[in-house]
């Protein structure tokens, strides 16, 4: 019979919501560079990890910060129905 596991983990994550304040807040969350781009599909938001790695996300979504620093975009849904909120 197989074994489960289960383990807490604590993650921090900031919502991309183009609100003054939002981009910095974003930059200082990550400590890299980002972009925001104005596109017909709608705003998204660059975060600059190098030349050939770039993450995006768009208008509402989260950026994420894993417990080992490693980032990651997902929506706020999937963010509250995988985590639960312990404080800002």
């Amino acid at each position: 019979m197989p074994i489960r596991y289960k383990k807490d983990v604590f993650i921090e994550a900031v919502v991309f919501d183009n609100t003054s304040g939002n981009h910095q807040e974003i930059i200082e969350f990550t400590g890299l560079p980002i972009m925001v781009e104005y596109t017909s599909g709608g705003v998204q938001l660059r975060v600059i990890r190098g030349a050939f790695s770039v993450l995006i996300a768009k208008l509402g979504e989260c950026v994420v910060k894993e417990v080992d620093g490693e980032l990651r975009v997902c929506t706020l849904e999937a963010l509250e129905a995988e985590y639960e909120i312990v404080g800002e």
